[in-house]
């Protein structure tokens, strides 16, 4: 199984494979056309699973692109779906969710959801998770049997995010459950004394915690096994593509043009960046470098520190929003090694470098990028709004040399 196997390729919405070598160039590989504008594609080790706007799942063999098989539907199929190895999990505009054999595409069990489904699915720890216009519910993967849902005042909008508790240990705060650092060892710049959570309400290290954005502008906590609230925080618009969980922070943009990082914990904020544009994607954050990456419809990738959210880039008199690309920001920035790879409303996929974020390379498609990409080893798999899939890929050996 590849890594890539939900939105963004994990639970955590990280849009991370820094254990592969990055795409310094690209060519294309193949491409094919399907009905409809194109979602976010996953993958497992010779596959590509892909939904479109016309309500048609694809399965493809990620080496030459031929087509193992089609399922048609009577909603749109362009969410995202997950892929186990027993199952590929699809949902559909209407509020069905299908379990799939991967293989063949034949349906094992299908379940309805209290409202149209307005989110990629998730999964974590045999539960898959769905947000709708009427809240957010978790079903059982092997069954689809309902295990709860939470009512929310408007649509759960993006993917959801699942953290099991461990997220926060490399990072000195209240999330540090298992370790014998104390509030008092915090440092100011990193924590301000009147937003220390309160130690009554840490995280425990085992806990579950399913984290996901609204379209009235809340992000809301639950605990993953019942549903129950932990905590909701506002933001100023509509949540931006969902929540991304990094080093014990829970990270959201919105439609508003506020970005904000909270602690996983408690929900209290650590920092809010804003501009007078709106972003249109998800957070992607390397915590090592203590760098964060964001899309917006003014174009640019804004590129900001995780620990204040100040701007990261260095302009000769003033700091730079980020990286100016040709138009509105439509994907969410996933990493391949070092190559950070985004794609923008006229039809251009960059990769970008992350440790000087500056362009290296543009991939010019027929029409706007639709999905955010799926990344493999030396493959990299994208769709458009004209219908088209795109597989992508580089030679990591070739580069080194």
């Amino acid at each position: 199984m590849t890594e890539w196997n939900q939105y963004k390729g994990d639970s955590h919405n990280s849009g991370l494979r820094r254990d592969l070598e990055g795409p310094i160039r690209v060519g294309e590989a193949w491409t094919t056309d399907l009905a409809g504008a194109v979602g976010s594609p996953v993958l497992d080790r010779d596959t590509v699973y892909v939904g479109t706007t016309r309500g048609n799942c694809y399965a493809f063999e990620a080496e030459t692109g031929r087509r193992r098989w089609t399922v048609e539907t009577a909603a749109a199929t362009d969410a995202t779906p997950v892929r186990t190895r027993e199952r590929l999990f699809l949902g559909a505009g209407d509020g069905t969710v299908y379990a799939l054999d991967p293989a063949t595409g034949e349906e094992q069990w299908h379940a309805e959801l209290p409202g149209s489904l307005e989110s990629a699915l998730a999964l974590s720890a045999g539960r898959l998770y769905a947000g709708h216009s009427a809240g957010l519910s978790a079903l059982e993967a092997e069954t689809g049997t309902q295990l709860w849902n939470h009512e929310t005042e408007s649509a759960v909008v993006g993917a959801p995010a699942i953290a099991d508790g461990r997220e926060g240990e490399q990072r000195r705060s209240a999330l540090d459950w298992g370790q014998e650092e104390t509030l008092e060892s915090l440092e100011p710049s990193t924590l301000d004394a009147d937003r220390r959570p309160d130690p009554e309400h840490r995280w425990g290290a085992t806990q579950e915690r399913v984290f996901a954005g609204t379209a009235d502008g809340t992000v809301l906590a639950l605990e993953a096994e019942t549903g129950e609230e932990c905590w909701t925080a506002p933001v100023g618009g509509t949540v931006a593509a969902g929540p991304t969980i990094a080093d014990g922070r829970i990270y959201v943009g919105d439609d508003g043009g506020t970005m904000v990082a909270l602690d996983a914990g408690t929900g209290e904020s650590w920092f809010t960046y804003e501009i007078q544009a709106g972003f249109t994607t998800s957070a992607t954050v390397l915590a090592a470098a203590e760098t964060t990456f964001i899309g917006a419809d003014d174009g640019y990738l804004h590129v900001t520190d995780t620990t204040v959210g100040r701007r990261k880039l260095r302009g000769w008199l003033f700091s730079r929003k980020g990286v100016e690309l040709d138009g509105p920001i439509r994907t969410c920035p996933v990493v391949a090694g070092d190559v950070l790879c985004v794609g923008d409303a006229t039809g251009s996929l960059y990769g970008v470098a992350v440790d000087d974020p500056e362009p290296l390379w543009r991939f010019a498609a027929e029409d706007a990028i639709s999905g955010t990409p799926a990344i493999a080893a030396e493959r990299l798999y994208v769709g458009s709004d004209g219908g088209q899939l795109y597989c992508l890929e580089w030679d990591a050996e070739e580069q080194l040399h």
